[in-house]
């Protein structure tokens, strides 16, 4: 990508959320805690502004992983307000995780694209 970090305040920010969102990620799947959840969707909703208006190949170049962590945590919210507990019946949390799992993947490959790993 020939997008230069220095100077560029709304992709280091993005980096930021990014690796926010992994980190949220890892809780969720080690913890499988639903409250992690609400913290994923404001990193996700600021991340999601910042790559839908950008221009630079370093947003538009990750466009189809930001598509696929949206509709995987989409996937997350809608299983959340199907259950009909607070707590997820088994069932429900393997679907979680393998949505969380999803994310936590696109975001890797996110973080490899922009060569930070």
């Amino acid at each position: 990508m020939a997008t230069d970090l220095v100077g560029n305040v709304k992709l280091q920010r993005f980096i930021e959320l990014l690796s926010a969102l992994n980190h949220q990620s890892v809780e969720f799947l080690k913890s499988g805690n639903t409250q992690t959840v609400f913290a994923m969707n404001d990193t996700l909703e600021e991340m999601y502004s910042i790559q839908r208006d950008g221009t630079e190949d370093a947003y538009t170049a990750i466009d189809d992983d930001m598509q696929a962590i949206c509709k995987n945590f989409n996937a997350v919210i809608l299983m959340l307000k199907s259950n009909e507990t607070q707590t997820p019946d088994p069932a429900t949390g393997e679907a979680l995780k393998k949505f969380v799992r999803n994310i936590f993947d696109a975001t890797v490959r996110i973080v490899y694209a922009y060569g930070l790993a």
